[in-house]
Order: structure tokens, then C-alpha cells, then sequence
């Protein structure tokens, strides 16, 4: 692949990361808005398997180079410095300048949480959902950008957001912001990891390298932070080539979407927004499903404007393959895979978010001419999963419960390369509610979505969205909400739909 199509992609899928500005987009449109509880994405409709980059002009080979990167040293010392450093930081700026009441730690302090009963964090569902996760990938990066592989690296953002908990702020530990940061870190944290690896290119040189080096920085702070340390910013050596996934592609849509809403009390409303979204899909859906961890990963997100609102972070979606294994033959045309997920659901039809993971038989079948074909049945199991709520508030700004989620869902994928693409979804999730108003909440989600493709740069898409809320709350009236969602959108792909 060449840089300019890795810089367009980095481009339009790595400003969500960190700057919480998501990606979105599936060819035939996967979950997204009203679609993604569960996460139901499956494989991309297309896929491009990147040939090996243009080699850029070098005083020694590229192969000849010394690739210290391929076989990292761990450096756990530093890496507990910098896991830290992420605890002190935040704490003493929120102390010094916002003079905030939680961050003025004492003795007593870690005292009462080494001691007293944990307690449910009740800030507001961003801050919850999005900030913590966020923070735990640090915690995460801390190690993995220190030598260490993803599962050695996982238990640095347990450590991470316990030390916060019991030590890092006065209120009483939570087991939300546990499992929030814990979880969701994990899987951003990985997430962002492979994708700062992307913009990498250890032989380049002069303002391309600059360029390269600044990215990754801005994606992965802790990343960026540690080249500069080690001088591994401006030496030239070989790229690791586990930097690279097997296959990459990437899309952004702009678009109209048109909510109508009612439920059981009386209300009801119509809502329009504009919103651009796009979606990342790295590896292969198929062959790389039993490699390493998240060698395979999809990335979606949306910005939403309209009703008073703009540039709301409405999505943030992901999904990473954990394992697999082959159904029947090794052909890999059917496998049993399990993925870590991480959902971040905002609009005006739910607030949905949580941290957990799916698993379940893959189907695919690609053949030389006509088209190809997806299908998949998964099991979801959220350890942790936040709902919005019609009766709980607090002072803090949360006004939604929290439960375990249990739920299953489907996917059926068919298209046309570079032609066409048509893709139906359906997912279902029990929450029963743990901290909030005591209840339920069951919630349904499907979709229907098409697009038609010119020159496999241009794409035009259509998506109908069903959403079905029923909470059964204890001594209060039960709601029924039901929700609808019309999409029209112009998309381009990077490098292009159906190149595979």
C-alpha cells in the first residue's frame, strides 16, 4: 500500500481515537446508532490485501537494516514509572488547577478505601463510558509500548484502575470505573496500539518521518513518548513487519439521518441530524481470526449535529479477534471465533455502552466469480453494561442504570464486489439491572442496509434501522420505547471497495 493510502486512512480513522472523534461506516453499513448493541459487525463486504510498500530512498536497504523493533526489550521499570505517571498527572492538574474536591487525596483517604464498601461511580455516561476506557488504554500502552505483548500487557490496566480507585481520587472505589477502565482500556488500548503501528515506517526520513512520528504521537500518546525517549523517533532501522496487517480497508460516509421516536407514556418526536462516520477494518475477517490477538479488528464511530446539538460523539465501536477455530475442515471457510468488544452508543433513540465480549460461528464463503457471502451467530456477554434510564438521576449527571448484559445476535452479509453490498443485523440484550432503578431492560435491535458503488471510490447507501426498548422497573410504570432510523449517505473507501 502505498503512504498516501495509509495516510488517507490513518487519517480518517485515527483522529476518533484519541481525540474521541469515532469512525463509522460498514460496506452494506454494520452496526452503527440504533445497530450496534452487541456489536454485530462482521467481515467487511470488501477487502484489500496491501502489497508491500514502495521502498523509499535509503542510504542502505531496507532489508540490510537492523530491526531492534522486531524483538522489543521489556522494560518493566519504566513502564511502572509511566503507569504512574498517569495517576499523578491527572490527579495533581485536577487539584492544582481545577482545585477539584476528588482529587484531594490524604492518608484518611486511602485509608476509607482500602476499608469502607466500594460504591457506583454516578458521573455522566461520557465520562463513564468514553474517559475511563480511554485512560485504562494508557495504562495499557504503558506496558505494551514497553516490550510486552497483549496479554502481558492486559493486566497493566487492571493494575492501573485499581491503583486509580483505591489511591488516585477520594470518592469510594466503584466497580464500574473497575471494569470500565479495566475492559474498555484492553480493547482501546490494543486498538490503538495497532493503528499508531500503521502510520510507523522506520526507514523513512526528513518531513515524511516527521509526519509519521507526530501521527502516531497524537494517536498513542504513551507510544510517542517513548520513541522520543529511546531515540527510536529519527533512527533509521527496519519496520517490524507484524506492523502491518494483512489487509486494510477503510471508509467515511456523510449523510442525513432521520430518527422517530415514541413509547407507552405519551411521547413522541421526529429528529433530524446530519453526521459523518467512518469505519477502519483491519487483517483478514477469515485467515486471521486465529492469529494473534486483534489481528483482525474493526473500528466505527459517528459525529452527529442537528436539534441544538453539534459534533456530538454519538458511536464509538469496537471488536478484536481473541481466537478461533476451524469448523469442520482447516479451510477457514467456517470457524468458531471469540472477540473482546467495546460499545459507546449515544442518540436520540438510546444511550448504550458496555465492555465484554462475543463469541460464536463465522461463515464466509468468497468465490472467484459472483458473490460473496457472510453470515454469523453470536453470544454476548458484557460484564458490565450502562442503559439509559427513564427514573434514575443523580446530581452528578447519570441518568442511566447499570447491569450485566446477556444477549445474542446475527449477521448476514451479501455482495458484489465492486458493485453492490447488502447487509442485514439483529441483536438482542438482557440487562437486569445492578446499580440504578431497580428493573430490566431488554433491548432489540435490527437493520437493513444497501449501497451501489461507481468506480469503487464513490459510494451511495440507504439504511432502516428497528430499535425496541422494554424496562419493567419495580414499583414504578414500565416503558416501552420504540424507535426508527432512515439513513441516506455518499461514502468514499480507502483504497477502494472490491480490490481484494
Amino acid at each position: 500500500m502505498s503512504p498516501k493510502h495509509l495516510g488517507n486512512i490513518v487519517a480518517a480513522a485515527g483522529t476518533l481515537a484519541v481525540l474521541a472523534t469515532p469512525l463509522a461506516g460498514q460496506a452494506a453499513r454494520a452496526p452503527d446508532s440504533l445497530t450496534a448493541i452487541g456489536l454485530a459487525a462482521g467481515a467487511p463486504s470488501f477487502r484489500f490485501t496491501a502489497p508491500a510498500p514502495a521502498p523509499m530512498p535509503q542510504f542502505r536497504e531496507p532489508d540490510s537494516l537492523p530491526c531492534p523493533q522486531c524483538n522489543p526489550k521489556k522494560h518493566f521499570w519504566v513502564g511502572a514509572a509511566e503507569l504512574l505517571a498517569l495517576q499523578l498527572i491527572p490527579n495533581t492538574f485536577s487539584r492544582v488547577v481545577n482545585d477539584a474536591e476528588w482529587a484531594k487525596v490524604s492518608f484518611k483517604s486511602w485509608g476509607d478505601n482500602l476499608t469502607l464498601p466500594w460504591q457506583w461511580d454516578n458521573n455522566a455516561f461520557l465520562n463513564n463510558q468514553f474517559s475511563h476506557p480511554y485512560h485504562g488504554s494508557t495504562y495499557f500502552n504503558a506496558a505494551r509500548t514497553n516490550g510486552y505483548n497483549f496479554w502481558q500487557s492486559a493486566p497493566w490496566s487492571f493494575v492501573g484502575s485499581l491503583t486509580w480507585e483505591l489511591f488516585g481520587e477520594v470518592w469510594a472505589p466503584a466497580p464500574n470505573d473497575l471494569l470500565n477502565t479495566t475492559l474498555g482500556g484492553i480493547t482501546l488500548g490494543e486498538m490503538l496500539y495497532r493503528v499508531s503501528s500503521l502510520t510507523l515506517k522506520n526507514e523513512s526520513r526528513g518531513f515524511d518521518r516527521v509526519v509519521r512520528e507526530v501521527t502516531a504521537g497524537l494517536l498513542n500518546p504513551v507510544r510517542g513518548f517513548n520513541r522520543v525517549v529511546r531515540g527510536e523517533a529519527w533512527k533509521v532501522s527496519r519496520t517490524p513487519p507484524d506492523w502491518r496487517p494483512t489487509s486494510i480497508f477503510g471508509s467515511v460516509d456523510l449523510g442525513y439521518r432521520r430518527f422517530s421516536l415514541s413509547d407507552n407514556l405519551g411521547g413522541s418526536d421526529a429528529l433530524d441530524q446530519a453526521y459523518v462516520s467512518a469505519e477502519l477494518v483491519y487483517g483478514n475477517p477469515v485467515r486471521d481470526l486465529r492469529r494473534s490477538p486483534f489481528s483482525f479488528f474493526q473500528v466505527q464511530g459517528a459525529l452527529a449535529g442537528g436539534n441544538g446539538e453539534a459534533g456530538k460523539l454519538t458511536e464509538l465501536v469496537v471488536r478484536g479477534s481473541l481466537a478461533a477455530k476451524p469448523l469442520g475442515s482447516d479451510s477457514g471457510t467456517g470457524q468458531l471465533a471469540l472477540f473482546m468488544t467495546y460499545n459507546y452508543i449515544n442518540n436520540p433513540a438510546i444511550a448504550f455502552g458496555a465492555q465484554g465480549f462475543s463469541g460464536g460461528p463465522s461463515w464466509n464463503s468468497q468465490p472467484a466469480r459472483g458473490p460473496s457471502f457472510h453470515a454469523e451467530a453470536l453470544g454476548h456477554v458484557m460484564p458490565v453494561a450502562a442503559v439509559g434510564s427513564d427514573y434514575y438521576v443523580t446530581a452528578e449527571g447519570r441518568d442511566y442504570d447499570y447491569g450485566i448484559g446477556l444477549g445474542a445476535g446475527g449477521r448476514a452479509l451479501v455482495a458484489w464486489r465492486g458493485i453492490a453490498a447488502l447487509n442485514g443485523t439483529a441483536n438482542y440484550v438482557f440487562v437486569p439491572v445492578i446499580s440504578g432503578f431497580p428493573g430490566t431492560h431488554q433491548i432489540l435491535a435490527t437493520s437493513l442496509a444497501g449501497r451501489i458503488y461507481w468506480k469503487g471510490r464513490i459510494g451511495l447507501g440507504a439504511d432502516y434501522r428497528r430499535l425496541w426498548r422494554w424496562s419493567n422497573y419495580y414499583g414504578r410504570t414500565d416503558v416501552e420505547r420504540h424507535a426508527s432510523e432512515l439513513r441516506v449517505y455518499l461514502s468514499t473507501a480507502l483504497p477502494r471497495w472490491g480490490s481484494s
